[in-house]
């Protein structure tokens, strides 16, 4: 989008051109060099090649097919947009069913607009302001007229100066709305700056300069135009043939909506049939009329990526797309039931290549589906014609009327459905029309489904939410979307659903529930040790840790409740109810996040929900690793038998002999190393005697005090070898009665 500055550059070359036009006609134009103009061969008459069918995947991207006929040697031509052209490059695909030779297609290219001004003269990109405009063309020839004065030379510069003083404060950012000068050198050497107002004229004298600027202005024209390619297919055979060409292109995402209709308000305790209508929005913004399409929605994602083919490469730098994920508010609810969703897995599977009808066969006007506008349901009916009649309203005047059945039966989508690979198909089973830049609103489904009124609750969420416990009862995969629920004409919320598989529950919650209030009491855990053992010297302790919480459920509705308690499924956590002879409620279902619990609330009343759960952990030690007494007090707070401590006593007897001829061995290990350094001590004394008066009696004293210490140090020595052999007889020992030490204990 061009800033005004930089429409007001625009606007100043287009009016050089027109002041600088009766300047240049006085004077002859100098002779330029010119490339001779190009004769292109005349085209082969192309026809174009009509959209037939539509597939709308949920990535944003579409699979389009066009079909017609040719005959003899033919050119065909599908037009697109630039950005189209790249996936078009990517996936095309062209099919002669009779025989022909597609010979090669062909597309207008164009050199990019930032590469073709590169070749001109006038140094300026793609969006200039005026200022670029004016020193790209410095030093040219140029007539300033403004009023009262007027001159004629060459532009020296532009400038930029303040309305307002400079502030004294450097700091201070420039004001936005300065005013610009042009100083222009006369030939008679005369300098002059003139401001550049509304009022000022400048005109260009130089014919150079006026061509390279006329040349710049068509080239930003002639880009706006370079949006449509033209991709001519060539087929080459004989006689009328069959012609079908496919390619994806990018496309909004088509959108799932669906209605929920009640006609009576059910008993939250029992479980209803609901009528559920599918929708589908579709827009169509690739630029061409879709006309009597043959229309598919599937409901998958197949991997796509948008690879510039058709620029020309100037240099080798990727090109990456910021991802873009949609945010949504309302919560969902995942499947408890995993078998029912392996089994609906199976079952799609299964039906690859066949087709189950949803409606009936009575035919479906084209005007049934609804243009550019939605079908409000709570305030209207659409009928078989795809108009929407008057609202039905339940008063006493039309107490007869059934809403649901009255609404069932004014839709009928005619819609075929399949499954292939991991993708779930909705085929719109008549033509349709929707013209480019339009959207509409297709029905797509319409059956019969359990529903069961419920209150939901969770931690994550302490209001109550009103919601349905639905199960998919047709053979039909849901796709993700949002829904309304509708009842006897009046709206009831709204809320999301996530893919909904065939014969698989889910709960949608869709408005706010004021009468359940759910609280939390007597939560306590504990842990205790229920079983030890000992296996080759290792301990292994295994404990139980307990958790126990009442959910405090009360109603204040004057009607019964069917209220869902979630609990969070915490992992290696199991529920007491696992368990036969517990007395807690077993929840109604179960997924990798929470136990789903269902209590039957009466009016006004109070029911408290106990859940109990266990979580075991286990200890290893090894014997070697703590102390007798670390033992024996980690077995009295584990509550363990005297018997089982009895059996440990070899153990801990052959333990504390070894503890023993440790501590004798260390005793004599510090006496050896005193007397060594004692014996140090003596040595250093001799070697300070000699040439002493005193060195005879004292070297004979030091001498016989040496000889008593080596007698000790000896039978230290002697002490030692026996002590490391009884200590390697007392090691043997305990490690044999470890070894064959084996117990297994219950302590719960």
């Amino acid at each position: 989008m061009l800033t005004p500055a930089r429409t007001t550059a625009v606007l100043a070359l287009a009016c050089l051109i027109l002041n600088s036009s009766a300047a240049l006609a006085q004077s002859p134009a100098p002779a330029r060099l010119r490339p001779a103009p190009t004769t292109e061969p005349a085209a082969t008459p192309a026809t174009q090649l009509p959209v037939t069918r539509v597939s709308l995947y949920k990535n944003g991207v579409g699979f389009f097919e066009h079909a017609g006929h040719v005959t003899g040697n033919q050119s065909v031509t599908i037009d697109f947009t630039t950005s189209q052209l790249n996936d078009v490059l990517q996936s095309l695909t062209a099919i002669d069913l009779n025989g022909g030779r597609i010979a090669g297609a062909g597309y207008n290219s164009t050199t990019p607009l930032k590469q073709q001004l590169k070749a001109l003269p006038l140094a300026l990109g793609e969006d200039p302001s005026d200022i670029d405009f004016y020193q790209a063309i410095r030093g040219s020839r140029i007539q300033v007229t403004a009023p009262g004065t007027s001159i004629t030379g060459r532009l020296l510069s532009i400038d930029l100066r303040d309305k307002s003083p400079a502030p004294d404060d450097s700091s201070t950012p420039r004001p936005k709305d300065s005013r610009r000068f042009l100083t222009v050198v006369a030939e008679s050497g005369e300098t002059r700056t003139i401001e550049l107002t509304s009022a000022t004229s400048v005109r260009l004298l130089d014919t150079a300069l006026h061509t390279d600027v006329t040349r710049y202005l068509e080239l930003l024209a002639s880009n706006r135009s370079q949006g449509l390619r033209h991709l001519t297919l060539r087929d080459n055979g004989t006689g009328t043939r069959d012609l079908r060409v496919s390619y994806i292109s990018e496309v909004p995402v088509w959108k799932s909506t669906y209605r929920i209709l009640f006609t009576d308000a059910a008993k939250s305790t029992t479980t209803q049939t609901a009528t559920l209508q599918g929708w589908a929005v579709v827009d169509n913004t690739v630029g061409t009329d879709w006309t009597n399409v043959q229309l598919s929605l599937v409901a998958g994602a197949p991997q796509s990526f948008i690879q510039p083919l058709s620029t020309p490469y100037y240099s080798r730098r990727p090109e990456i797309p910021l991802p873009a994920e949609a945010q949504l508010s309302p919560q969902t609810h995942e499947s408890g039931d995993e078998d029912d969703k392996s089994v609906a897995q199976s079952k799609e599977y299964d039906r690859l290549d066949k087709f189950s009808r949803l409606a009936s066969p009575a035919p479906i006007a084209p005007s049934a589906v609804a243009k550019g506008r939605g079908m409000g349901v709570a305030g209207g009916i659409m009928d078989g014609t795809g108009s929407v009649s008057e609202t039905v309203t339940v008063s006493s005047e039309a107490a007869s009327i059934n809403y649901e059945d009255a609404a069932t039966n004014s839709l009928i989508p005619q819609t075929t459905t399949s499954a292939f690979d991991d993708y779930f198909e909705y085929k719109i089973s008549q033509p349709i029309t929707i013209r480019k830049n339009e959207s509409a609103l297709v029905p797509i489904l319409q059956t019969k489904i359990d529903a069961q009124r419920v209150s939901l609750w969770s931690p994550s969420h302490p209001v109550a939410l009103r919601a349905l416990w639905i199960k998919n009862t047709s053979d039909l995969t849901l796709d993700r979307g949002s829904f309304s629920i509708v009842e006897n004409g009046n709206f009831g919320g709204e809320g999301l659903l996530d893919p909904i598989h065939p014969a698989e529950r889910r709960l949608l919650s869709y408005a706010a529930d004021q009468s359940v209030r759910v609280s939390t009491d007597n939560a306590k855990g504990s842990s205790h040790v229920d079983h030890i053992s000992i296996n080759k010297g290792v301990l292994t302790q295994t404990s139980l840790d307990l958790n126990e919480l009442e959910y405090v459920v009360h109603n204040a509705a004057p009607e019964a409740r069917t209220v869902v308690i979630e609990h969070a499924a915490r992992p290696g956590w199991t529920l007491d109810s696992a368990n036969p002879t517990s007395k807690d409620t077993k929840p109604t279902e179960s997924t990798p996040a929470v136990h789903r619990f269902t209590v039957e609330v009466p009016a006004s009343q109070t029911i408290r929900l106990h859940v109990g759960e266990r979580h075991p952990n286990a200890q290893y030690i090894r014997l070697t690793d703590r102390t007798d007494d670390q033992l024996a007090l980690m077995l009295r707070n584990a509550n363990a038998s005297p018997a089982l401590l009895q059996q440990l006593e070899p153990v801990f007897a052959a333990r504390r002999a070894l503890t023993a001829l440790n501590i004798q061995m260390q005793t004599l290990q510090t006496s050896q190393n005193e007397i060594v350094q004692d014996q140090t001590r003596l040595r250093a004394n001799l070697s300070a005697l000699k040439g002493s008066a005193e060195e005879r009696t004292l070297a004979k004293r030091y001498t016989d005090e040496l000889n008593q210490q080596e007698d000790k140090l000896a039978d230290i020595r002697k002490q030692l070898d026996t002590l490391k052999q009884q200590r390697n007889t007392a090691q043997l020992d305990l490690s044999n009665k470890i070894e064959v030490l084996h117990l297994d204990e219950n302590l719960s």
